[in-house]
């Protein structure tokens, strides 16, 4: 396949997995929607933390399967949760470093995943907001599109069944 054909279909492939779907009016022409991070594109019955949310988290561009993205590795920006479960750190110990637990970086009232309460869940806040708590940090991801609503109404789902692992 020559190079244009597969920057072109990468295009359509990303832009299929956009929350909405179809094309927006903009003047008179169309636009495609945004091309989104979508690792959960179909709903989930009752998501669990290590067979659903955690793949998710750590494929993509969260980056837990790279030490060198914003949450894998050693060396990160001050604020940020490690998703890399490798050597001693384990899934368990993610689960632990998510769930209950305040965040460093964020407004009075929030946790990073508070159980039965995604108002107050930093991480749903963090995906879905351009301008989170109202200054503490930017959309995630930082690089690439935004989270498709599916992943988002089954990160949703999962914090409202009380976060089971």
């Amino acid at each position: 396949m020559r190079p244009g054909r597969f920057s072109y279909l990468l295009v359509v492939l990303l832009a299929g997995c956009g929350s909405g779907g179809g094309t927006t009016t903009n003047g008179g022409g169309t636009t495609p929607p945004p091309a989104t991070t979508c690792p959960l594109p179909t709903p989930i019955a009752t998501p669990r933390f290590s067979t659903d949310i955690y793949p998710a988290l750590t494929g993509g561009s969260c980056g837990g399967a790279s030490a060198t993205s914003c949450h894998g590795g050693s060396a990160l920006p001050s604020g940020h949760i490690n998703y890399f479960a490798t050597g001693a750190r384990s899934i368990t110990d993610v689960y632990n470093d998510l769930v209950n637990v305040v965040p460093s970086n964020a407004p009075p009232g929030y946790f990073r995943i508070a159980r039965r309460d995604p108002a107050h869940s930093w991480l749903l806040v963090k995906i879905t907001s351009d301008n989170p708590g109202g200054g503490y940090g930017t959309r995630m991801p930082q690089i690439g599109a935004n989270v498709c609503q599916a992943t988002v109404d089954n990160i949703t789902t999962w914090i409202n069944a009380d976060a089971p692992y």
